[in-house]
């Protein structure tokens, strides 16, 4: 793709990165890029445009909704309250009237007028910009479908007829599939399940007692399977599909059910708990499964993709590398993308004509005071109690700041109505103020609604501080907005640590929300931060939101999509070895390449590892490849040398990997080859520790030490009590040694084993086909994780140099096992008997 120096953006933007970001369709994006959300970024209003005029309908829906609004708190109905009032009216803090808002229409026919949706801002802006340079469909539910005769309609009140009018609407003016669910349906499953159970759980708190999870269940699964079926009809080969958040969660895993070769994210906008918290979930594995049945899962910090791979562990017993979970054979990348905002928006929205003389009135209002700025949803995690206790206790420990500063709290309705915090907040703002204030001064000035979007530009400008304090969230994208409103006064921000932004924006003063006297002094030190300080903290903090903008954002979610895919492309049943045509491609090569692992392929899984002696037939039919001059055969595999010369040294020609490639013996020779003498060792000494402690804990289990690697067995424990004490121990690896140490665990059958990151089969492959350059066929065969390098190395080389090599690569196990291998046997005794139809020498 080509960008014009016209179309770079001013203004300190990193459009370099952008550009470097930015794909084509010739750059992977053969078709277009799906966004599944729950809900389309417009408001839909169904009018009948020949009995009113247009100012007039909107004026009237827009009164009657602000009307009605205060006794519709609850359910859908609140939903309809986000369209801004257009009558002349103070704004609450400047006191000057509110700028009237003219919805602009964005597409209209004789039946319909779409408004745009408040919320989610950052997704929005992020996915409408991916149109510049791909082809996009959004999909997505309408929400509540506004009416000029009704506060609104439910989905199924809507005719067909009308139905098809809006979808041609969307459809040509925006690229929009719209779903309509029935009402009940809907109302379940987001009021229902999504917010009283998943919401809360997700931020680390528990749905109340008088809610039934598993009521909401049912009417989950069914609106996640709406989405799913309405994806993959409009799905082409090509496309990639992006699906958003905790309300779709199942979604992934019905997509690759009705579409197994499709390429799929999702992207988790919220917090993901701990296994502590999110084991408590009744459909815990429902979820996680749903989620894994993508190929990229996306978070807004590491911490919340380390918690989810955790869960996998503790939960499923996948196992979790650097590269992401190995979900039963599919690799599936974990990938961190924190969300930015639209940059020129917001500064466009800062520059607006009715910021300016707002900004004068609260400065006015405000006069020789400095100002700390709040603006939270009214929930629980957002931390206004938290903020308010601190600000109380900056008042008490800092006498000389009293009268001198006050606080603006603005806060609008929470996603989890809590009459009781609502209560609170009142409460502990009149103890403040009756503590503190005077006729003269009010410390504490707490606005309770919507401020227009000219007032709240106004009071982000004007602040001396923005004091951002949940105690758990996603992005705070508010502290974003700040820092742009802030290009002039280059005022501090206090951050809370617990916010998914904090590790991304070290410059600002980050504080934990429940270190009352912690924030209070951050409070002062912030009021008395030099000019140059304050300079030097906004220039860091104002170069991060330039350079990761929601464009970014979006563009890296796609980019991510696609080398995440192109790393496992392999979904679906894998067929059975078509044996006639590995017959004939095999007589007819001149050069061969023969790779085969041992346990469990060329000899079945024994409860004893030592047990796993090979049979006759097998080594007669191994014996036989051997002594054809054209092959070059070789069994790499995670025993040691002893094992493998003990039990299949002794046939002639015969290659051998140990210890998954740390030694390798070549075809010609007897000796063994150290590969990885340069590798550091030391990290066994640790590894140890842990296994002896799960050993002494669980009968029957033991400890295989090799030289390079060491396998905790547990093939002779209690199977349940077993498996459960391998994900404690794979935990305790992934929390102890993975990411610290330059090794990976791996989690075969019926063990556990940690070997250096250097070391893997696919290593001896690579050496082989060094090796043997002119080869025009090769067999690889594996059962097992360990296996799935090899694969990957030589579905590479097909990729490569070697475009005319004819590959088998052959996966022992069920056909649905997950695997990169393109065909499968069943069993090892069928592996035998399809090579000694391969084994006779030639004359």
């Amino acid at each position: 793709m080509y960008i014009s120096d016209q179309e770079i953006k001013p203004n300190g933007i990193d459009t370099c990165q952008l550009k470097a970001l930015l794909p084509t369709q010739g750059d992977g994006i053969k078709g277009k890029i799906i966004s599944v959300v729950h809900q389309i970024p417009f408001e839909c209003l169904l009018e009948d445009r020949n009995n009113t005029s247009e100012t007039t309908a909107h004026k009237s829906k827009c009164s009657r909704i602000n009307k009605s609004s205060s006794s519709q708190r609850n359910g859908i109905d609140k939903r309809l309250s986000v369209i801004e009032n257009e009558e002349t009216e103070e704004a609450p803090i400047s006191h000057i009237a509110r700028r009237r808002s003219t919805l602009h229409s964005l597409g209209e026919t004789g039946m319909w007028r779409l408004y745009q949706r408040r919320g989610h801002s950052a997704m929005y802006s992020g996915l409408e910009s991916l149109k510049k340079d791909s082809r996009t469909l959004y999909i997505g539910g309408t929400g509540a479908i506004l009416s000029e005769h009704r506060d609104h309609m439910n989905a199924e009140d809507v005719t067909e007829e009308q139905k098809d009018s809006l979808r041609d609407l969307l459809s040509s003016k925006h690229a929009i599939v719209p779903i309509f669910i029935e009402h009940a349906l809907a109302l379940s499953h987001y009021e229902g399940y999504c917010k009283q159970v998943l919401w809360p759980l997700l931020h680390y708190m528990m749905w109340q007692e008088a809610v039934d999870e598993s009521k909401h269940w049912n009417d989950y699964v069914a609106v996640n399977q709406i989405y799913a079926n309405t994806v993959a009809e409009h799905y082409e080969p090509g496309d990639i599909i992006w699906v958003h958040d905790y309300h779709l969660l199942l979604v992934p895993q019905m997509i690759r059910t009705l579409i197994p070769q499709a390429q799929i994210g999702v992207f988790v906008h919220t917090p993901f708990p701990s296994s502590e918290i999110f084991r408590c979930l009744p459909r815990r594995r429902d979820i996680l499964m749903g989620m894994l049945g993508a190929d990229l899962i996306g978070f807004q910090t590491y911490n919340y993709s380390r918690h989810f791979s955790s869960n996998c562990t503790r939960i499923l017993g996948f196992e979790y590398t650097p590269s992401g979970v190995d979900a039963n054979g599919t690799l599936v990348t974990l990938g961190i993308y924190p969300i930015g905002i639209d940059v020129e928006g917001t500064r466009y929205n800062c520059g607006r004509p009715g910021v300016r003389p707002k900004m004068e009135a609260i400065r006015r209002k405000y006069s020789g005071k400095k100002i700390i700025v709040g603006r939270d949803k009214l929930d629980p995690v957002k931390g206004v109690l938290q903020k308010l206790e601190a600000f109380e206790k900056f008042l008490t420990d800092y006498p000389e700041w009293r009268d001198k500063v006050v606080l603006i709290q603005v806060t609008s309705p929470g996603v989890i109505e809590s009459t009781r915090l609502e209560n609170k907040v009142a409460e502990l703002v009149s103890r403040i103020n009756m503590k503190f204030g005077s006729l003269e001064s009010t410390p504490v000035n707490l606005f309770q609604q919507h401020i227009d979007r000219d007032e709240y530009y106004a009071l982000l400008s004007v602040a001396d501080i923005a004091l951002v304090t949940p105690v758990t969230d996603g992005m705070n994208t508010i502290s974003f907005e700040y820092i742009v409103a802030q290009k002039e006064r280059n005022s501090p921000l206090i951050l809370s640590e617990f916010t998914g932004t904090a590790s991304s924006m070290s410059a600002a003063v980050i504080v934990n929300p429940w270190d009352f006297a912690g924030v209070a002094k951050a409070i002062s030190d912030c009021l008395t931060m030099s000019e140059e300080d304050r300079l030097v903290k906004y220039k860091q903090l104002e170069s991060f939101v330039n350079s990761h903008t929601a464009m970014y954002w979006a563009r890296s979610l796609a980019n991510g999509l696609l080398a995440a895919g192109n790393q496992y492309p392999g979904h679906g049943p894998t067929p059975v070895l078509d044996s006639s045509r590995l017959q004939l491609d095999y007589i007819v090569s001149k050069k061969r390449l023969l790779f085969f692992d041992y346990d469990g392929t060329l000899t079945p899984i024994c409860d004893d590892p030592k047990d796993a002696i090979p049979s006759e037939k097998m080594l007669t039919t191994l014996s036989q490849l051997c002594q054809d001059p054209s092959n070059s055969v070789w069994v790499i595999s995670g025993r040691t040398q002893q094992d493998l010369d003990r039990w299949i040294g002794f046939i002639p020609n015969l290659g051998l990997g140990s210890e998954h490639g740390s030694f390798i013996k070549n075809p010609d020779s007897k000796t063994w080859i150290h590969r990885v003498d340069d590798v550091d060792l030391s990290w066994k000494e640790d590894v140890m520790e842990i296994f002896k402690y799960y050993t002494e804990r669980t009968p029957g289990s033991f400890i295989e030490e090799k030289k390079c690697a060491l396998t905790w067995h547990y093939r002779k424990a209690d199977p349940k009590y077993g498996a459960f004490q391998a994900k404690e121990c794979q935990n305790h690896l992934e929390q102890s040694i993975l990411g610290k140490l330059p090794v990976e665990t791996l989690v075969g059958k019926k063990n556990i084993e940690v070997r250096p990151l250097a070391v893997n089969k696919g290593e001896v492959i690579k050496h082989a086909l060094i090796k043997e350059p002119t080869a025009s066929f090769v067999l690889c065969v594996g059962d097992d994780k360990t296996d799935e390098d090899m694969f990957r190395i030589i579905q590479k080389s097909d990729l490569g140099m070697m475009q005319d090599q004819v590959q088998f690569t052959v996966m022992i196990g069920p056909p649905e096992k997950n695997t990169l291998a393109a065909w499968h046997l069943n069993t090892s005794e069928d592996l035998i008997q399809v090579l000694g139809t391969l084994g006779t020498p030639q004359a």
